[in-house]
């Protein structure tokens, strides 16, 4: 291992230089406040938990649930204050090191930072171990006099796996603050760490002994507040049984009855009762009905008789703090999840060596050579980083093999995936056909209410709008293999566009904007294939209305002519057709960019894709697309067709 030197003297001087060359990480350099913010935190939630819980838990009411309340939250805020002291404490020793990660220096001692790794564990087993021990002095030995033994004992045990339970979240948070800060240290240094430890064994067992925690903690805590809660239920119950005995002892037993033999069997009687826990005394002087808790969990029953009064004081209940049966019910819970831990700690050390080896092969030439980089994972989180890693070895091969194709295979790249855009879209036209064809025959056979026409209605459309796509498929895949035939025939312009803008509802649905169509007079007839060319125009009538921000648009139609005629062969007259983009959704430089593949050759999706294909059908037919408009933000579709 390499050793950086132990930091003297002289180590805030190199620190305060390396920040002038390096940005400063606030996670190392807040994280002394942090860490104590959120042990205080959980210092104060638990105890407000606990004054809030204990009571309706544990059953208890009047003087006896108030003094319990306090002694638990008491309890725990002056455990979680010392705890924050002793925090403070180890961020003191460790201020060198905490400087120098906030700085970003690389002058660490390669000692240091294993010890920073494992003060989480440090801090909240410190904040654990004194609260439970502030718990148990406050509910034993420096419990309120008017709670019985065996009441403190409860709410100790309460207390403590309240207590025990936040400090599982407590963990992850503090250790979050603490893997933040060491991320700001250098990487070559990490990695000597790493390397150390792995070499030494060091990190085998960690993982089966944090997930074995993991699992039997909380069992173990979920085991104890059970019992807990149901020993609470059944004290709850003694306690009013015995409080009817003693009053029944009271009224019936010590009443003077009239007989030959005055008390007969009064003596035993009282010794009966006081066998059971019951010790009763009568007095001559009348006195109302009252019970009172005294001291040490006693309870004092007076009761009023013919002649004075009865008095007797007994034990509020005999119930035991844990029952033999919860105890053995817990133990056993705590073996099952136990169990269970080693053999899941078993299996993700496995697959976590697993992943490490896959780390480790990055890189190599059997990555590069396609071999799987990493075996199937049993859990998700592993499988989740597995599937990275496979992701990360196909970029890298990838990338050398972007690095050994020519354009010849690029080429060759294009045309397959023109075949299978062809091929899937062909697949998918097939049933999409049937689909429409028998909802047309439904429609027009079936007497179907109108909500039912309405969705009939909505899923003709949804599919003329899905076969549509299909199309626009097809043909860009027909184009790119340079095998898209145009069947021509003479058009008028006005039944071209009135279909195209037909489409172009179709395609944008969803949308309400009007399409406004002006068309010149005296257009003549031209020569198209008017089933792809009003689709192309439809595309770009569809993406005006689907971006659209006002209520209407306009498409425009006329004859340009040219300006000069340099030879009387290239004469021909123009079809001008206008198409308004009135969205400030994409501008005339992005729309460009989208008809132009040159600019973005690695673009082929959605949008896009159809404004492409629409400029290829365009082109096809002698003409051609651009952009153009009054302003950039609003720009419009030009498209130009030869009339001859």
């Amino acid at each position: 291992m390499r050793a950086h030197g132990n930091p003297g003297r002289a180590f805030p001087e190199r620190a305060l230089l390396h920040s002038r060359l390096a940005p400063m990480s606030a996670s190392a350099a807040k994280l002394a406040t942090r860490v104590i913010g959120w042990q205080l935190t959980f210092s104060a939630a638990t105890a407000g938990v606990l004054a809030m819980l204990s009571s309706s838990l544990l059953l208890l009411s009047g003087a006896a649930a108030i003094q319990s309340a306090i002694a638990l939250s008491a309890s725990v805020l002056v455990g979680g204050t010392i705890a924050a002291g002793h925090s403070w404490w180890l961020a003191w020793r460790r201020r060198y090191l905490l400087r120098a990660l906030a700085v970003g220096s690389k002058d660490i001692d390669s000692f240091d930072l294993p010890k920073l790794n494992d003060d989480p564990w440090r801090i909240v087993n410190a904040w654990t171990a004194v609260t439970l021990l502030s718990l148990v002095l406050f509910t034993t030995v420096w419990r309120p006099i008017i709670i019985a033994p065996t009441t403190g004992l409860t709410l100790g045990l309460l207390g403590s796996v309240i207590v025990a339970t936040a400090a599982l979240p407590l963990l992850v948070l503090v250790r979050r603050e603490f893997l933040r800060a060491l991320e700001s240290a250098p990487p070559e240094i990490m990695r000597e760490i790493i390397e150390t430890n792995e070499r030494m064994g060091r990190l085998r067992g960690r993982i089966s002994r944090r997930l074995l925690a993991a699992l039997a903690t909380p069992v173990l805590f979920l085991s104890i507040g059970s019992a807990l809660i149901a020993n609470a239920h059944l004290r709850e119950a003694d306690e009013r049984n015995r409080e009817e005995t003693a009053r029944a002892l009271a009224r019936a037993t010590l009443e003077r009855m009239p007989g030959p033999i005055a008390d007969a069997g009064l003596g035993q009687a009282l010794q009966a009762a006081e066998r059971l826990g019951f010790n009763a005394r009568l007095h001559h002087q009348p006195a109302g009905y009252l019970v009172s808790r005294q001291t040490e969990g006693r309870v004092s029953l007076v009761s009023p008789l013919d002649a004075g009064s009865a008095e007797v004081r007994f034990h509020g209940s005999t119930v035991s703090v844990l029952g033999t049966e919860a105890f053995i019910v817990a133990l056993l819970a705590i073996v099952a999840a136990a169990s269970i831990g080693i053999v899941l700690a078993r299996l993700l050390s496995n697959d976590l060596r697993t992943a490490n080896l896959g780390v480790r092969m990055l890189g190599t030439d059997a990555a590069l050579e396609g071999t799987r980089v990493m075996k199937p994972a049993r859990f998700w989180a592993v499988a989740e980083l597995g599937r990275a890693i496979e992701l990360l070895a196909q970029r890298f091969r990838q990338f050398a093999h972007a690095q050994e194709r020519s354009i010849e295979a690029r080429e060759s790249a294009t045309r397959m995936r023109g075949l299978f855009f062809a091929s899937v879209s062909h697949d998918l036209k097939s049933p999409l056909n049937a689909i429409l064809g028998f909802a047309e025959l439904v429609r027009r056979t079936e007497q179907l209410t109108h909500g039912q026409l309405e969705s009939l209605d909505l899923i003709v459309r949804r599919g003329r709008e899905l076969l549509a796509l299909i199309e626009t498929i097809l043909d860009a895949a027909r184009v790119e293999a340079g095998q898209l035939t145009l069947v021509k025939e003479r058009e008028s312009i006005e039944d071209l566009l009135a279909l195209a803008i037909e489409k172009g509802k179709d395609l944008s649905y969803d949308s309400e904007v009007i399409v406004l169509s002006e068309i010149s007079d005296g257009l003549p007839l031209f020569y198209c294939d008017r089933t792809r060319l009003a689709q192309a125009l439809a595309t770009l009538i569809g993406h005006a209305r689907r971006s659209a921000v006002r209520p209407s648009m306009r498409v425009r139609a006329g004859v340009r002519l040219p300006t000069q005629r340099p030879q009387p062969t290239l004469y021909k007259r123009k079809l001008r057709i206008d198409i308004e983009v009135p969205s400030p959704r994409f501008t005339a430089h992005e729309l460009e960019a989208m008809l132009n593949p040159e600019r973005q050759p690695g673009q082929h999706r959605g949008l896009a894709l159809g404004l492409r294909l629409a400029r290829s059908i365009v082109e096809h037919h002698g003409g051609r697309v651009r952009v153009t408009g009054r302003t950039v933000t609003e720009p419009a579709f030009l498209v130009e067709l030869p009339l001859s």
